[in-house]
This record gives structure tokens, sequence and C-alpha cells, in this order.
């Protein structure tokens, strides 16, 4: 049995790992996608974009591996199936349920390696993925200097370049204006020639200009037509331009330290006690104000040594006194009434902010969930179908999927939006494919052929059938 549980997992782990490989790079494709316009012409250097990448697989593993693990199920037991391998194994008594047994042990630990993921790993690849996005997002566009084109990115400084070498360093015509003094056009420098390049790792750009001459026009004189300019011919002149701005900023890391996507279960635990809190708080305190405010007017009054009743006694007013109260009373009805919308405002906010943190918190069992129930959706439907490679397994794995993905999104935003309990919208996709997995198994087990043509041919026929005699008889 040892030997039939290791050629049982080598044809399962084989599959696996295509599967998972092919996952992440549909998912990271779409990653890149979404993010492609805030990376394109930042002149990030490979290694940042490495780490991005890198980041961003760490936050996709516990959604490609539901796909692969159910994807890999049913291209095992499809290929067992097709060679007859598995009518082989029960030829020989052995049960579905033992032939299963050791990729069930797998599914169970891979399961566990997803929950450890999206509770530990997850959160703070979320976190880098959220920094460094916002770090190239606010970042400048890259340093590009080109020919024949005036360049503004650089403060207070406008450069134009008549020619520049394959090496990228080698100018030639170089014109610099200096709008330091937001005074237009008073200091020019040209140059035949120069060598352009960074140094203090970047920040600082330097231009070293060859035979050239610089004009300065003096703004001080009052007389536009008068004013003087200088004129200064040079062999050699170095320009230093700080570019410190074009590179990356780092961002603070507690920037993004309370969003409900980088916290683990206990933190997000905690959040919520802490949001369930203070509404609790901010309702009692609204509250009491409202009932506080309802009778503004005390049994004794001894401001004005007028005592009366508000509720009871009102009628017994004097006409002035009647006014001044009904003055008061709607003022204080506008504020109920304002203190009330508000109440509701932020009710709505914080109920919104919590469903959100148990959302994730529930997240993060429903994945690894997905693992084990996939499972038991795909490895029946491969031993029922009976067909291995990339051919059939790959577009009914790729159905089941996305009809398993579209009904968790559906319940995830019931969810968000308060119309069903978090529980119920998070576990939604799970309570629908768990008995489907369990009647498939069931199924498997007893050799039911399901996605026979023949049978379904047979059935078609005798349904057909029926309904012409049903009409014969009714003619």
């Amino acid at each position: 049995m040892k030997k039939l549980d290791k050629l049982i997992l080598k044809s399962y782990l084989g599959p696996l790992g295509l599967t998972f490989s092919i996952s992440m790079f549909v998912l990271l494709l779409q990653f890149l996608w979404a993010k492609i316009v805030v990376l394109v012409g930042k002149g990030l250097d490979a290694f940042t974009i490495f780490k991005l990448l890198c980041y961003a697989c760490a936050t996709l593993v516990p959604m490609a591996l539901p796909l692969s693990i159910l994807l890999a199920s049913i291209m095992t037991m499809g290929n067992f199936g097709e060679r007859y391998e598995l009518v082989s194994m029960k030829s020989a008594g052995i049960s579905l349920w033992r032939i299963l047994r050791p990729l069930i042990i797998v599914s169970f630990l891979l399961s566990i390696v997803a929950f450890y993921f999206s509770n530990n790993i997850m959160p703070d690849a979320n976190m880098k993925v959220k920094l460094m996005v916002y770090e190239i997002k606010t970042k400048k566009p890259a340093l590009n200097i080109r020919p024949n084109e005036f360049y503004y990115d650089i403060n207070s400084y406008v450069i134009r370049i008549g020619a520049k070498a394959k090496d990228g360093k080698s100018l030639k015509n170089i014109i610099i204006y200096d709008h330091s003094k937001d005074q237009g056009n008073i200091s020019v420098t040209k140059s035949d020639s120069g060598l352009m390049y960074s140094t203090d790792n970047g920040n600082t750009l330097i231009f070293r200009l060859f035979s050239g001459e610089s004009f300065n026009e003096s703004i001080e004189g009052g007389d536009y037509f008068k004013r003087p300019l200088t004129r200064i011919d040079f062999k050699e002149q170095v320009i230093r331009f700080d570019v410190s701005d074009f590179s990356i900023q780092k961002v603070d890391k507690d920037r993004y330290k309370t969003d409900f996507r980088v916290l683990n279960l206990s933190q997000l635990r905690t959040n919520m006690n802490a949001l369930n809190n203070e509404n609790k708080l901010f309702n009692q305190s609204i509250i009491n104000n409202i009932y506080l405010n309802s009778n503004p007017f005390p049994k004794s009054n001894q401001n004005n040594n007028i005592t009366y009743n508000f509720y009871n006694d009102y009628k017994n007013l004097s006409l002035e006194n009647k006014q001044t109260v009904d003055k008061v009373s709607k003022l204080i009805s506008n504020q109920n009434s304002s203190d009330y919308v508000y109440l509701q405002s932020k009710n709505k906010v914080d109920s919104e902010l919590i469903r959100r943190h148990e959302i994730e918190f529930y997240r993060k069992f429903t994945l690894s969930a997905a693992c084990f129930i996939l499972f038991f959706i795909g490895a029946p439907l491969g031993a029922i179908i009976r067909k291995g490679g990339l051919g059939l397994p790959v577009v009914v794995s790729i159905i089941a999927f996305i009809i398993y993905y579209m009904i968790g999104t559906l319940g995830e935003m019931s969810a968000r939006s308060g119309s069903i309990s978090t529980l119920f919208g998070m576990w939604l996709s799970s309570l629908i494919f768990l008995p489907i997995g369990l009647f498939l198994t069931l199924k498997a087990t007893s050799d039911a052929k399901m996605f026979s043509g023949e049978i379904w041919i047979r059935k078609i026929n005798i349904l057909l059938n029926k309904i012409k005699e049903i009409t014969k008889s009714k003619k």
C-alpha cells in the first residue's frame, strides 16, 4: 500500500505544481494590468519591480491554491480513470476512499498552509504592496531628457539638448534656462557640448558643459530697455541639480496600520471590539443628550423667578413666557433632529467598517476551507469523467471555480451592504459546494456514470418517446 500511496502522491504533486504556477502567473498578470498605470514611466529599477512582484505573489497564494487543488485533483483522478488504473485499483479490492486518503491528507495540510498564509504572511505582504504602490505612485516620472524637446520636470529649470549619444551621457547644443527667480528667461546658459551623469545615488544630476556662454540679465533697473546684460564665456562649467524627488520616497510604515486588510485574526478581533465599544459609547452619549434636551425647563426656574411644570402648567404661563418656551422648544427640536441624523450617519459608517473587519476575519477561514472543499469537487469529478490532461479537466475546473468565486463574491457583497450576516455571506459558497462535493463523492464511489454521453442520449431518447406518446394520446 505504501508504494500505491507514493504513486498517487507522485501523480498528484506534479499537476499541482504545474497548475499552481499557471494560476499564479495568471493572477500576477491581472495584478500588473491593474497597476500598469502606476508603474509605467516611473523608471523603476529591476530590483524594485522584483520586490513588488514577490510581495504580490505572497498575497495571491491563498487565491491560487484552491484553483490549483481543484484542477490537479481532476487531472490526477482523470488520468487514473483514462489509463484504467482506477479500475485496476478497485478490482484489487481498494475502495475509492482508500485511494483518495493520501490526497485528502495532502489537501488538509495545504488548507493549513493557506490559513497560515492568509493570517500571518498575507497581511504583511498586503502592507508592503500598499506602501510600495503608494511610493511608486507619488514618485516623479523617470528623468528622461530627449533631444530637441524642452524638459520641464526639474523644478525652476528648463533644459533643451540638440543631440544625445548612444551612451546617454554625451550631449550637444545644450541650453539651460534658470527660472529660480521667477522672472522669466533672465538667466540662460548655452554650450556646444557636455556630459550628463548622476551622483549621490541618483539624487544629484550633473551637467559638465564645454565651450559655452552664460547670459544674465539684471532686473534691478527700472527701465526694461536699459537693464544691463552680463555675458560670460567659459571653457568648462559644472551645473548641479537636486533630483532627489525623482527617487522613491520611503513612506511611514504606520500609514496603513489600521487598514483591515493588513491585520491578522487577533488584531482584527481587537479592532472589532474597540469599534463596537466606541459605537456603544457614542450612541449612549447622543441618546442621553437627546433625553436631557427633551425637557429644557426644570420644575424651578430661578433666573426668571417662575415656578411651573413644563408639561402640565404650560397653559398657566403668560404669553411672553409661552413664546419663550416655544422658541426654545423649537431650537431644541431642531437640535435633537440633527443629533438623530448624525447618529444614523455615524452608525451607518461604523457598521460598514465593522462588517469589513468581520469579512476579513472570516475570509482567513473560508480561503483555507475552499482548498478542502474544492478537492472533494475535483477528485470525484475526475473519477467520474475519466479524462486526464489539460483538456476537459481544465474546462470543468475553471467553470466550477468561476461559479464558486461568483457565489462567494455575491455573498461578500451582500454581507458588506448589510443585506445578510457576514458569517452567512462569507460561508455561502462553501455551504453550497460542500453538499455538492459529498454528492459527487458518493456517486464516484458507486461508479455512477453521470457524464457518460451514451447514458444521457438514452435518457433524452426516453424523454422524447414519452413526449410523443403523450401527444399521440391527446390527438
